[in-house]
């Protein structure tokens, strides 16, 4: 595609304010970008002339960096690309302040692809020996795309707020590359105060993001409560084409359920081998209330959950694997109707499936789960005996979340 004819069809899509098109035309990793390059001058200094020439102001600038970026690009110089798509960003924001939100896709696509440029520019600078930089500076100038969506004024059918949780989700993806996770409250604060649309009226696949990074947020806050329906929704509601995205999802779901006792059905653990691999031993040791089987699975898939940052969730269901241990004694034992058990019944079932402790850890265990809720009951420790609730002494645990 020679330059003429490509700002030509950036110009009609601008005329005619047609965002789909524009926004093809302006992404650096697009069938548009490779057939430019083919046919671009080299000189720099001709293409700002054609672009000039040929697109009102302050387009033409912005048409001119994003050349300047993929060829970049091209050349396998993602530091000097990064520096070109800054320059198209910033100048795309002054200009997208004085329009109405027609540019949105435009808008969105820009943002992306600085992050993933950001993202390539500093690991570069890691091969050079430098100090990686470039992600936190993308952070800041997509806080401000974020904050001309937020704060528009416009009339609500042209509103830029309608672009606010897609900006977020960018920006939130960057925050959690940057492993800077406490950020993202002070944007969730901005939207608050933002006076936004209920968020189901947005676009699906702007509530599908948005409920998936508020529920990994209160996951990693262990707000589990919380952090499952938005989980859930995410899930329900990303098309199984995605599937990579639904893996992604259930790796912070799973542990959620877990601590529950909603263990994964099998049709989903078939789905993703790999998930199969990773929580089958643990889901058979919770069903089964095998607490060493339990130990050893954890030990073996640790390695890939501190990756993921759910093994300390993980851990804390091993409680579930023990509550359904001890629910199996509180059953075998229950033909004399005493709700009073020995604790040394507990230490009795732990040791027959391979878990060796006192009678003061199994007293612990006994009233971290009365605390928990997954017993009730109370602990008399002059007497050593566990004193069981007459009514539901081991309530569903879908209650106690």
């Amino acid at each position: 595609m020679k330059l003429t004819m490509y700002i030509g069809q950036v110009n009609h899509g601008i005329i005619n304010e047609h965002d789909h098109k524009v926004a093809c035309f302006l992404q650096v990793y697009s069938k548009h970008s490779d057939k430019l390059l083919n046919e671009t001058p080299e000189s720099a200094w001709q293409i700002d002339e054609t672009c000039r020439e040929r697109l009102p102001a302050p387009w033409n600038e912005i048409v001119f960096h994003h050349i300047l970026a993929c060829i970049s690009v091209r050349d396998q110089d993602f530091l000097k690309a990064y520096s070109e798509q800054t320059e198209t960003v910033s100048i795309f924001q002054r200009e997208f302040a004085n329009l109405t939100n027609w540019p949105l896709e435009t808008f969105y696509l820009l943002n992306g692809d600085l992050r993933r440029l950001a993202v390539q520019a500093d690991k570069q600078l890691q091969q050079n020996g430098e100090k990686p930089s470039k992600l936190e500076d993308c952070a800041r100038m997509l806080n401000k795309s974020f904050t001309l969506c937020a704060t528009d004024r416009s009339p609500q059918n042209v509103s830029k707020k309608w672009g606010t949780y897609n900006i977020v989700s960018i920006l939130f993806r960057t925050y959690f590359k940057l492993k800077s996770h406490n950020l993202c409250k002070n944007i969730l604060r901005a939207v608050k105060a933002a006076d936004l649309p209920e968020l189901d009226q947005f676009p699906m696949s702007h509530q599908v993001t948005m409920r998936y990074y508020t529920g990994v947020l209160s996951f990693f806050n262990e707000d589990f409560k919380k952090a499952e329906p938005d989980l859930q929704f995410a899930f329900d509601h990303t098309p199984k084409r995605f599937h990579n995205n639904r893996r992604l999802i259930l790796h912070y779901l799973i542990p959620t359920k877990l601590l529950h006792g909603s263990l994964p059905s099998a049709r989903h653990l078939e789905e993703f081998p790999e998930l199969s691999t990773l929580y089958q031993p643990l889901v058979t040791a919770i069903k089964t209330g095998n607490v060493k089987q339990f130990d050893e699975a954890l030990v073996s898939g640790g390695t890939r959950l501190i990756a993921l940052g759910t093994y300390l969730t993980v851990e804390q269901s091993r409680g579930v694997a023990v509550r359904t241990l001890f629910k199996k004694v509180y059953v075998y034992t229950s033909m004399d109707r005493s709700n009073k058990l020995e604790i040394s019944l507990f230490k009795t079932a732990l040791q027959f499936v391979g878990v060796t402790v006192d009678e003061d850890e199994v007293e612990c265990m006994l009233a971290n789960m009365i605390h928990k809720g997954y017993i009730r009951g109370y602990i008399s420790h002059e007497k050593r005996v566990l004193v069981l609730s007459q009514k539901d002494p081991f309530p569903g645990l879908e209650l106690q979340l």
